[in-house]
């Protein structure tokens, strides 16, 4: 991976193409990690960014997300981007709307899974389960310390029972997806194929969107918000501030400077 910065001058050339498609990761990329998914929030300069972005000819912005599709839209706020939720089994925008058909088909075995861990692990252990209807998630960050063995524990028998789920793992969360469901790099290249092939920046930070960067590894330019020893970014940089800068850099790219 080489620092982002130190490519831009080379970079430059390619983000004027004549069309682009800026996929960006919400938690831990737009916005900082939060102790709570509600408690996260898109700072104004960042929305800004993304407004003035979205607003150049040519220039399409889709916002990914592990949370639900409708959850990630409120909390961005801007009309004309496409948003994709449940790291791409939801996605829709201008023109284009999908849903896994798979994801259907396992909406009674996550309800219940959800059910099932909020009885064993309410509120006050600081677990959160989130119910996200297409999936589910196990937040542990704020996780009563005195549960944890017992939390892992159960979290293990839970995963290797046999639901007939896929699990993966993020930022101090354990989350079940539907059995071969999308993922972030599925969701890219489905989009990037309806808006015909455009060159693509995916920006993100977590485990998931790894299959982001993967799926377009000689499609374009994959940028990882810290550096990581084996991830599949070309490109990386230092923290989640300078997602700002990144943004405004690709604004004045589009308008004609680098600088």
């Amino acid at each position: 991976m080489k620092r982002f910065w130190d490519a831009r001058e080379a970079l430059a050339g390619r983000l004027a193409a004549k069309r682009l498609l800026v996929t960006l990761d919400f938690d831990g990329t737009l916005a900082p990690l939060a102790r709570t998914p509600a408690a996260a929030r898109l700072k104004p300069e960042f929305r800004s960014a993304l407004r003035s972005l979205a607003g150049q000819p040519g220039v399409s912005v889709f916002i990914l997300s592990g949370r639900a599709m409708r959850d990630v839209r409120a909390l961005v706020g801007l009309k004309k981007l496409y948003y994709g939720g449940n790291h791409g089994i939801e996605a829709a925008g201008p023109g284009f709307e999908y849903k896994d058909p798979r994801s259907g088909k396992a909406r009674d075995v996550l309800a219940a899974l959800a059910a099932g861990l909020l009885a064993r692990f309410p509120p006050d252990t600081g677990a959160l389960i989130e119910d996200k209807l297409h999936s589910v998630s196990v937040h542990y960050r704020n996780l009563r310390k005195d549960l944890s063995a017992a939390f892992f524990r159960h979290m293990k028998e839970v995963m290797s029972s046999g639901r007939g789920l896929r699990w993966r793992r993020g930022h101090k969360v354990f989350e079940a997806l539907p059995p071969r469901s999308s993922d972030k790099g599925g969701a890219a290249l489905r989009l990037r194929a309806r808006l015909g092939r455009p060159l693509t920046v995916a920006v993100g930070d977590d485990l998931t969107d790894e299959d982001m960067f993967l799926a377009l590894k000689g499609r374009g330019i994959t940028v990882r918000v810290g550096r990581k020893r084996g991830s599949h970014a070309g490109y990386y940089l230092e923290r989640q501030a300078e997602v700002l800068r990144l943004l405004r850099f690709l604004v004045r790219v589009r308008k004609g400077g680098i600088r």
